[in-house]
C-alpha cells in the first residue's frame, strides 16, 4: 500500500510591490523553509502576521506549501 511521507513545508507571504502598466498589482513573496508538518492554522496566522509587519509593503495574504513523497 502507498503511503506519503511530509518531506518540508513553506510558509509563503505575499506582497504587494506596485501596480503594473495596465493597473494590475505586481505581487512579490519571501518564503521560510522548515515549518512543522502539525502547525495549525491559527499559528501560521499568528507567524504570518509579526513577520508581515517587517516589510514596507502591504500584505496581502499566506500560502502554506507542503512537499510529501509518496512510496
Amino acid at each position: 500500500m502507498a503511503t506519503l511521507d511530509h518531506k518540508q513545508a513553506v510558509l509563503k507571504l505575499i506582497y504587494e510591490a506596485g501596480l503594473t502598466e495596465d493597473g494590475k498589482i505586481k505581487l512579490k513573496s519571501k518564503s521560510y523553509r522548515n515549518i512543522r508538518a502539525a502547525a495549525t492554522a491559527d499559528q501560521l496566522e499568528t507567524v504570518a502576521s509579526a513577520l508581515s509587519i517587517f516589510s514596507n509593503s502591504p500584505f496581502i495574504g499566506a500560502e502554506k506549501i507542503e512537499t510529501m513523497s509518496l512510496n
